[in-house]
């Protein structure tokens, strides 16, 4: 990802606005935007809402390309910071014809920091605004056929009407995005559950739909007559709050929800059946994949005009079509190792069976891609996957592996036939219960992620970043981070994750000189692995940002984002963490005493904590001690207070094995509120266990 803004300030600037920050310093939290929609092509004005601090904010950045914001500053704003907190701001986006629709991920930059992910929707058709009140058929909104109204469910209670004409024949598509808008919200725990429902001119109910698309629904429609009818957008269990905007699109396009087959051999054209209103028009159409592997929204041609984008896998592994009857293990469909399956449960309680030939000791991974939480694989299919004799007895059993999907990586102990059984967990069946599954031999591998997802510095203080790692398949190597792209006067210390920890800690430092300036950067990991011949493998993966977010109670979740992000901001509430030693050297057995001091902010006198682990209500999420390295709790002085002494207490138990120059940090925890805190750290510390 490239850099989009470094601004340099005067340091006499600096200096002046860092003197007249208030104490406790928070990044924006979005919560919602409103219009929630905006068109391809069009310049739109959105308002920008959430909590904690939106004063100082000067730029926007966005998953993809095709959307610049407009409108803000070209600097951050001088002058004190105004003593009621800024709660929102206004944004003009101009979208590129050419962008891609779909929901985008963005941040607010400013000088305080940078925002938790927000979310817009970038759509084809025009794009009104819910306005007047419309919560009876007889007050409905008049809309026309193409929009996207983008309203909002803010009270409980709250039902809303939109009126439209059709004509006799015609077919109409209704899709709301509402909960798929605020599943990586950070701190909005309720979250809008919305149903559809249509009323002909009477207002007879004629047709409703809940829980197409997750929580959200999909209703399509043939209308004998022509007429006004109308569509009710409310929350299922009539509930409301004035976060919760929803996005409503009416088109007589055709419509695709999932394709059958889901998944495409790269390059390659095939037939495709659409599943939704687009089969009404054309039951078979062509597609080419695209070359790149992975999963991809693409649009069909339907008489030469594009549908809405829908999911595709696209993958090199030879591909297989389910055929029927394969109802039961004696109809099992052969298949060969490795190759990739496509199928469907179409009909409620049908059973997918296939048989291959498995070798004994040879470990086989199957991983199914069909319904995933917070992506576009969006199937009805809530898949169930059982490895069974031929004979039916059941040998492995998966389920909910990722997300919705199960996956298992199974050994045969014989050289025998064994038979995959696929299924529904609530034995349920529909046209858009379309799957795809992976069979390939299990080699070693790794996935990494990031905990948290974003970084803000002031210049000269530092921030700590989690890599976590994921080894399967056998994999026990090495693997050797890279960060890509960080803003001028930002460094991130080395890191190396060992065979025998699974997560490592990087700390990003910006020197004193540093400017103000954001940039969305790029973490990989790579690891070589040597083959039973002998042969070397090179791997490389990217990592995988998570954004926490906070669940009812105070609880601390994490969601998968598409942006990491670093920030260097104007001097925050600690200025700097020193600690010493800087190198420790622990024998087994063996304690030693870190000594820190914060440097404060004048004016900041508020509540401090330290720490190594980065934890929340007795929960650990990051750990880069490595093993049989633990803080001792009684000896440490952790909870500062106003204070800006403590000290940290590490020993190393009597077993602990050798290790060399794991890089570790202190943190420093600023309370924002009851669940919110931000964390600085000092520079790395290298941690060495002697033999």
């Amino acid at each position: 990802m490239r850099t989009l803004t470094r601004l340099v300030l005067p340091t006499a600037l600096l200096l002046t606005l860092g003197s007249l920050l208030h104490a406790q310093t928070s990044y924006p939290m979005i919560t919602h935007t409103t219009p929630v929609a905006v068109q391809r092509g069009k310049t739109t004005e959105v308002l920008v809402q959430g909590q904690q601090n939106f004063f100082g904010v000067y730029h926007a950045l966005f998953q993809g390309t095709g959307i610049k914001a407009e409108g803000l500053p070209a600097t951050p704003p001088s002058g004190p910071i105004p003593a009621t907190p800024v709660r929102s701001v206004k944004v003009k986006l101009t979208v590129a014809a050419d962008a891609a629709p779909g929901v985008r991920d963005f941040r607010l930059v400013s000088s305080l920091g940078l925002s938790s992910i927000g979310q817009i929707l970038v759509v084809d058709d025009p794009v009104i605004e819910e306005k007047a009140e419309n919560n009876t058929l007889e007050k409905a909104t008049k809309v026309p056929v193409p929009c996207v109204v983008s309203g909002r469910v803010e009270l409980a209670e709250d039902v809303d009407y939109y009126a439209f004409e059709v004509q006799a024949g015609q077919t109409l598509t209704f899709e709301v995005q509402g909960a798929r808008l605020e599943d990586k919200i950070h701190d909005l725990q309720k979250h809008l559950d919305p149903k559809l429902t249509l009323f002909d001119a009477t207002g007879r109910e004629l047709a409703d739909n809940d829980d197409f698309y997750f929580a959200d629904p999909l209703l399509s429609y043939t209308f004998t007559r022509a007429g006004t009818y109308y569509i009710q957008v409310r929350d299922s269990k009539y509930d409301g709050d004035p976060r919760w905007v929803y996005a409503l699109a009416l088109t007589s396009a055709p419509y695709v929800s999932h394709l059958y087959p889901l998944a495409v051999a790269p390059g390659q054209t095939v037939q495709v059946e659409p599943v939704g209103s687009a089969s009404l028009v054309q039951a078979r159409v062509a597609l080419t994949a695209p070359r790149e592997l992975g999963l991809h929204e693409v649009p069909l041609q339907i008489k030469g005009k594009p549908t809405n984008r829908t999911a595709l896998m696209v993958s090199e592994l030879p591909q297989v079509l389910e055929q029927e009857p394969n109802d039961t293990p004696k109809q099992a469909q052969r298949v060969q190792v490795p190759c990739g399956i496509n199928g469907r449960i179409a009909t409620p309680r049908e059973l997918d069976h296939f048989v291959f030939k498995g070798t004994k000791g040879k470990a086989i991974r199957m991983e199914m891609h069909a319904r995933r939480f917070g992506t576009v694989l969006q199937s009805s299919l809530d898949g169930v996957l059982d490895i069974l004799t031929l004979d039916g007895k059941v040998l492995a059993s998966s389920d909910d592996t990722y997300g919705k999907d199960p996956g298992l990586v199974f050994t045969p102990p014989a050289d025998l036939d064994y038979v995959i059984r696929i299924r529904d967990l609530n034995s349920k069946g529909a046209p858009s219960a379309v799957y795809f599954l992976e069979l390939d031999w299990a080699t070693p591998d790794f996935t990494l992620r990031c905990d948290p997802d974003k970084a803000m510095i002031g210049p000269g203080s530092s921030a700590a970043w989690f890599v976590h790692v994921t080894r399967v398949n056998g994999f026990q190597e090495p693997v050797t981070i890279e960060i890509k792209n960080l803003p001028r006067g930002v460094t991130a210390s080395p890191l190396t994750i060992p065979p025998t920890m699974t997560q490592g800690v990087v700390v990003l430092t910006a020197n004193a000189q540093a400017p103000l300036g954001v940039s969305n950067v790029t973490i990989t990991g790579t690891a070589t692995w040597k083959g039973a011949e002998g042969k070397s493998t090179t791997l490389t993966r990217a990592v995988t940002p998570n954004q926490e977010i906070y669940l009812p109670g105070g609880g601390r979740g994490r969601f998968d984002v598409e942006m990491q992000t670093v920030a260097v901001t104007l001097p925050s509430d600690i200025l700097k963490v020193d600690v010493t030693p800087r190198q420790i050297r622990l024998k087994p057995g063996q304690e030693v005493k870190l000594e820190v001091n914060v440097v404060r902010r004048a004016d900041y006198n508020k509540p401090i904590s330290l720490d190594i682990l980065l934890r929340h209500l007795g929960s650990v999420y990051g750990n880069p001690l490595p093993p049989g390295v633990t803080i001792v709790e009684g000896k440490s002085k952790t909870l500062l207070g106003t204070a800006s002494k403590g000290h940290l207490v590490l020993k190393a138990a009597p077993n602990a094995a050798p290790i060399e120059n794991v890089p570790l940090s202190v943190l420093t925890h600023v309370s924002i509120n009851f669940v919110v805190k931000v964390s600085y750290s000092s520079e790395p510390i290298l941690l060495t266990v002697e033999k």
